[in-house]
């Protein structure tokens, strides 16, 4: 079960997206109550990056991933990703909930092969808000399976 101070949900992203998608996206989920890791509001001035980061991918209990062609190759995200699929792959539970902003499929399941079977939403084919709403019925849908075990 989770602590008072975990994160339902971790936000890995490029920093090119923030302002043109991910900032409003945070907001949504955090307008309708999700306890949000988005580094912006987490890390600040003399923090250990890797500590904080660290922190976030342990003990959220999903990731929304915003896969764009910034996000590709970069170090923080490659290093989130990868972080994430190993605890889905050991878990043996979902985790991540890729969103593809600006970049196709075949882009995505190129950089990302252990992910290509894993459904994901595009970020044009609703709105941020509804969006939101869904990553929540996906939090409340592995709270209750948590409760059942």
């Amino acid at each position: 079960m989770s602590k008072a101070n975990d994160y339902s949900v971790f936000v890995s992203h490029s920093s090119e997206d923030k302002i043109p998608y991910v900032d409003d996206l945070v907001y949504e989920m955090k307008k309708i109550g999700l306890n949000v890791f988005y580094d912006t509001d987490v890390i600040s001035w003399g923090d250990d990056l890797k500590e904080k980061i660290d922190y976030g991918l342990k003990t959220c209990q999903l990731a929304v991933i915003v896969i764009s062609k910034s996000y590709f190759g970069r170090e923080w995200t490659e290093y989130e990703i990868q972080s994430l699929l190993i605890r889905q792959n050991n878990e043996g539970c979902k985790i991540i909930l890729p969103i593809l902003y600006n970049v196709s499929k075949e882009d995505f399941q190129k950089h990302y092969p252990l992910l290509k079977n894993i459904v994901f939403k595009h970020a044009k084919s609703q709105k941020k808000a509804e969006l939101a709403k869904e990553i929540k019925r996906e939090l409340e849908k592995k709270q209750r399976r948590g409760t059942d075990e």
